[in-house]
């Protein structure tokens, strides 16, 4: 993991930590006002708007992602009126690829895979919960009537396919941010 030597250290000006805090904050409302437009992507957009956090954690350190992720998870609530794709990136979408990179720090593979799929899992029955039982108008499994009582076990496993599917795709934009477009676009190492 490319981030973890730099991930807690901010080598730029306070100024300029705020000043990318801002537009990330913005970028992600952008992105989350998007799932209002294209209400067919409400699990897609949280995760684009979420590995933003890694551009701040890669730029101003971790301390500053998190400030960025709680003023976003703020804001979300506030001004962005799709609820589902809101709780998504509070609940897990925003603050995991921060984790993410700090969970590379266990060294057993199986530890980490194990810590992960409990921090996953935790949110996704979290999420669950609240969208079921906060919107009682809204059913989070419409659709899923045919399955009956296997529903909710089959959609926990389908979520986990797509937590292993996501946390590839998450290494790799990591891998591609620090190694590609950090050193050939804004020239820096």
């Amino acid at each position: 993991m490319l981030l973890n030597k730099r991930a807690s250290e901010c080598k730029h000006s306070k100024s300029f930590c705020v000043a990318l805090g801002g537009v990330i904050t913005a970028l992600v409302l952008l992105i989350m006002f998007c799932s209002t437009l294209f209400p067919m992507l409400d699990y897609a957009l949280p995760t684009y708007a979420g590995f933003l956090m890694v551009i701040v954690m890669a730029e101003a350190g971790t301390g500053w992602a998190f400030m960025t992720y709680a003023a976003c998870a703020v804001l979300c609530m506030l001004m962005t009126p799709d609820y589902q794709a809101n709780l998504l990136f509070i609940l897990f979408m925003g603050y995991y690829p921060i984790l993410y990179v700090h969970l590379f720090k266990i060294k057993k593979k199986p530890l980490r895979v194990f810590v992960k799929l409990i921090v996953f899992n935790t949110a996704i029955i979290v999420f669950g919960l609240i969208y079921t039982y906060l919107f009682a108008g809204t059913d989070l499994f419409e659709g899923m009537e045919k399955f009956g009582m296997y529903a909710v076990p089959l959609m926990i496993f389908m979520a986990n396919v797509f937590f292993g599917i996501y946390e590839v795709l998450l290494g790799r934009l990591i891998e591609l941010y620090t190694r590609w477009f950090r050193i050939k676009i804004l020239s820096r190492k």
